[in-house]
C-alpha cells in the first residue's frame, strides 16, 4: 500500500515538551512534525490524558533522570488518542479517519516475556511520553501494531482515558480477578484507583469499598457517586469499616494509591486466602508484617501496566462505561493551559485532567 497523500503535515507543530533535565521545564513549543515510517501511522490527536508520571517527569529527580533518560526536548503523553489520517507503505488493515487509541509500551517482541505473552515485562520495552517521545501533541508517528481501531461514535474524550483503563483491566480481570460474590477494596480514591472501582462493578463485584483520607474528601464524593462504599482512613479504622461490608474481609484488594502505607492497612482488611494487587508505585519501604501472610495465606501480587490482550478487553470496556468515564474527566484544557493542569495534578483538585491541541 503507498503511503497515503497526507498534505496535512505542518511545517511546524505545537507539543508539550520538558525542555531540559531539572524541575519543571514543561510548556507548549514548537516542534518539528513526525516523520511517517512504512510500518508507521500518522495520528492526529485529539487529546491526552495526564497522570502521576507526567507529574514525576515534571518534578525531576535522578531516578526519573536514570530510568527514562530522554532526549530534550522531550515530548510528554502516554495516555493518547485521535484519529488516523495517513498510513505507512507496510500497513495494512488501518483506515484514513479512524478513531484510535494507542499503547505507548514499545517492546521488543522477541525476549522471554514477549514469547510469552507477558509483554508489561519485556526486557527492552521503552514507553512513549516516557522513554521515547510521547502523544501530546499535534500529530504522532506510532507503530501500527499499536493502534486500537475504536467503534465509530466514540467519545473522544473517552478514547484519551482507555490507557489508564487498561492498567486497571489488566490488575482486576488478569492479575487479581474478581468473581460475581467478591466484595473489592481499592487503596486510593484518584483516577487510577476510581478506573479499578468501574472495572470490578463491570465484573460483577458485589461490593467496592474506596479508601482514601482526608484530603480525599471530593474524590471519594465522586466514587460514593459510582456506587462505592467510602472510607476515609483519617476518621475510621479500615479493617472495621470493610467488615462492616464484608465480615470475613475483603476478598481481593488493590492499591492503586502507591502509599507506602497502603500495605499495611490493607492486609488486616483482607479475609484469610484474600489477594492483594500492587498496582501504585511506591519507592519507600513498605512496613508490614509477613506472618498473616503465611498463617492467613494472604496473596500480595505485582500489577504492572498491561498486555497487549488486555487492550482488546479495555477497548471494548470503554463503550459499556462511557457515561463514567466522562465523570472521571473533571477538567478539559487546551495545551495552552498545561502550567494550569499541572497545578491541578499538584493540589490534588481535580480527577482526570485531559488536555487538547486544539483548545
Amino acid at each position: 500500500m503507498p503511503d497515503s497523500d497526507c498534505s496535512c503535515k505542518l511545517a511546524g507543530m505545537r507539543a508539550i515538551a520538558k525542555t531540559q533535565p531539572a524541575p519543571g521545564q514543561i510548556m507548549e513549543i514548537e516542534v518539528p512534525p513526525p516523520t511517517l515510517g512504512p510500518s508507521q501511522v500518522l495520528l492526529r490527536v485529539g487529546g491526552g490524558g495526564l497522570c502521576g508520571t507526567d507529574l514525576s517527569i515534571r518534578r525531576w529527580d535522578a531516578d526519573i533522570a536514570a530510568e527514562y533518560a530522554p532526549a530534550f526536548p522531550h515530548v510528554l503523553g502516554h495516555e493518547f488518542a485521535g484519529r488516523i489520517e495517513a498510513v505507512g507503505s507496510d500497513v495494512e488493515g488501518i483506515a484514513i479517519g479512524a478513531m484510535s487509541t494507542v499503547t505507548p509500551h514499545i517492546n521488543c517482541g522477541r525476549c522471554f516475556y514477549c514469547n510469552n505473552g507477558r509483554h508489561s515485562l519485556c526486557t527492552q520495552r521503552r514507553i512513549m511520553g516516557c522513554h521515547a517521545p510521547g502523544g501530546l501533541a499535534e500529530q504522532v508517528a506510532v507503530p501500527a501494531d499499536n493502534v486500537f481501531v475504536l467503534p465509530d461514535g466514540t467519545d473522544p474524550l473517552v478514547a484519551a482515558v482507555i490507557e489508564p483503563l487498561t492498567v486497571a483491566c489488566h490488575a482486576v480481570l488478569e492479575r487479581v480477578p474478581i468473581t460475581a460474590s467478591d466484595v473489592a477494596l481499592v487503596m486510593g480514591a484518584g483516577p487510577v484507583a476510581l478506573l479499578h472501582l468501574l472495572v470490578a462493578q463491570a465484573a460483577g463485584a458485589a461490593a467496592v469499598i474506596v479508601a482514601g483520607v482526608a484530603a480525599d474528601a471530593t474524590r471519594l464524593a465522586i466514587a460514593r457517586q459510582l456506587g462505592a462504599v467510602t472510607v476515609d482512613q483519617d476518621s475510621e479504622d479500615l479493617a472495621a469499616a470493610v467488615r462492616r461490608v464484608a465480615p470475613r474481609g475483603a476478598d481481593v484488594a488493590y492499591d492503586a494509591s502507591g502509599h507506602h502505607d497502603a500495605l499495611a492497612a490493607a492486609l488486616p482488611a483482607l479475609r484469610r486466602g484474600g489477594r492483594l494487587g500492587i498496582v501504585g508505585y511506591c519507592h519507600a519501604a513498605a512496613p508490614f508484617h509477613s506472618l498473616p501472610l503465611a498463617l492467613d495465606e494472604k496473596e500480595l501480587i505485582g500489577c504492572r501496566a498491561y498486555n497487549r490482550g488486555t487492550w482488546v478487553r479495555s477497548t471494548a470496556l470503554a463503550a459499556a462505561l462511557t457515561g463514567q468515564l466522562r465523570q472521571l474527566i473533571t477538567h478539559v484544557l487546551p495545551f495552552a493551559e498545561i502550567d494550569r493542569a499541572f497545578t491541578l495534578l499538584e493540589r490534588r483538585e481535580c480527577m482526570k485532567v485531559v488536555v487538547l491541541p486544539d483548545g
